[in-house]
């Protein structure tokens, strides 16, 4: 079970009981833009947390339909989750991007094909930044701003690494070139030299 969803369950049922598809609508609205859950994963982190004593559920009847199970967060749950989210991150975000290793091979294997693959990661790259500054100006226009600040803030952060992926993979690009050029110039001096012997 991923830690972050776990808390983020725990976070979203410390507000209100919720039935499972509330709880996935819930975390969507969220952070939907950044992390995509399927329902899979709501129940069977709900299980867990049942199991561990975080969580508890009643059921609830409905009319012409199955009854559904209405969780909310215990005592203990509540306490786990202050907790949790007292303490700082330990680590910084892991760099494991199916990219690095892509270029790793790419590297030795076909020097065109990695100028190919720089370019469109890089159009990749600046259509993700683009979506993310149309998600933030709608954020900013909506007239219920209370909801939106964290928001907003997991926004700017999710548009700093897009950012960030840009200019990478811009100096990529741009390395890359120079020892196009470099190389270039290498064997044009060798040639010459070979040409004067």
């Amino acid at each position: 079970m991923s830690m972050s969803v776990k808390y983020a369950i725990l976070g979203i049922l410390s507000e209100q009981e919720r039935h499972g598809y509330e709880l996935r609508c819930a975390f969507n609205q969220r952070v939907g833009d950044f992390w995509s859950l399927n329902p899979g994963q709501i129940y069977t982190t709900l299980d867990r947390l049942e199991h561990e004593g975080l969580v508890e559920w009643r059921e609830e009847s409905q009319e012409s339909r199955p009854h559904r199970k209405i969780y909310r967060i215990t005592h203990k749950g509540r306490r786990e989750l202050q907790d949790w989210l007292a303490q700082p991150v330990a680590k910084a975000r892991a760099l494991r991007d199916e990219l690095f290793i892509k270029l790793l091979f790419l590297d030795r294997a076909n020097p065109e094909l990695i100028q190919t693959l720089i370019a469109e990661q890089k159009r990749v790259y600046l259509s993700h930044m683009q979506q993310l500054a149309r998600r933030k100006s709608e954020l900013t226009k909506r007239p219920d701003r209370s909801s939106a600040g964290v928001t907003e803030l997991l926004m700017d952060a999710a548009l700093f690494h897009a950012e960030a992926d840009v200019r990478w993979i811009t100096m990529i690009e741009k390395k890359r070139k120079e020892r196009s050029r470099a190389d270039r110039l290498e064997l044009g001096a060798s040639e010459k030299m070979r040409a004067q012997d």
